[in-house]
């Protein structure tokens, strides 16, 4: 579904990602891990087209889509939810759902599909008319998943979803994402709590100084000596 061969990523002078090779299969979920500043969330925003790349290339669906324009790239399938989930706090629930699927249907469409996803995400229902910024920080993060699916994409880049949130809160969005990719979307997870990113995750990747340590399946990660040490505090 996605491939991306060699992409480099500059801000200035400074080389941020260094020919980085990934993909995402049909109904994967592929972390990507690694500590920060390595590059992470640089990749995700390169790979749905907010970042020029100045190297490499990204296939999507058997399309060339490197150097797309983002709204391009986000109406042919594949969706970004943002580190720190940056829902428009002044808006509600719905408006924001609205807007999440403004550019890719009519409103007869969206009414259908923010029905569709109050399903999946029950806490929204009974906050539709509450402004998002008066939110928890998890039902804000519902919300920003939520508000990324009114696309309805074939893939979906997570940065970072369970960052700030209490526990509890984070079993939720992690038992989430394994429900989405049981009903077939692909995903793309970047995620600080590395153990339980490879717990759900059928591969994984390792990020270091903008380029790619270690790649493999989520096992195989799981039990290595570099992502043990570094990342899972295991000695």
């Amino acid at each position: 579904m996605l491939h991306a061969e060699g992409i480099k990523v500059r801000y200035g002078e400074i080389e941020a990602i260094r020919g980085v090779d990934l993909s995402v299969g049909e109904r994967e979920v592929v972390a990507l891990i690694g500590a920060n500043g390595a590059g992470k969330s640089t990749t995700l925003n390169a790979l749905c087209g907010l970042l020029p790349t100045v190297a490499g290339k990204i296939t999507f669906q058997g399309t060339d889509v490197t150097g797309w324009a983002p709204d391009k790239i986000s109406r042919s399938g594949m969706a970004l939810t943002p580190e720190g989930r940056r829902v428009f706090g002044q808006l509600t629930v719905a408006e924001n759902l609205m807007l999440g699927g403004a550019a890719h249907a009519g409103r007869a469409e969206r009414v259908q599909r923010q029905e569709e996803l109050l399903e999946l995400f029950p806490v929204l229902r009974s906050r539709m008319t509450q402004k998002a910024g008066n939110m928890s920080g998890g039902e804000q993060q519902m919300l920003a998943i939520a508000r990324s699916l009114m696309s309805r994409p074939k893939l979906l880049l997570l940065d970072e979803p369970s960052l700030g949130l209490a526990p509890q809160m984070v079993d939720k969005v992690f038992d989430l994402i394994v429900a989405l990719r049981k009903a077939g979307l692909s995903i793309l997870l970047v995620e600080q709590n590395v153990g339980l990113a490879l717990e759900i995750a059928d591969r994984a990747s390792v990020l270091r100084g903008g380029s790619i340590a270690l790649s493999g399946s989520a096992e195989e990660l799981a039990s290595s000596d570099l992502v043990r040490q570094a990342y899972l505090g295991v000695h």
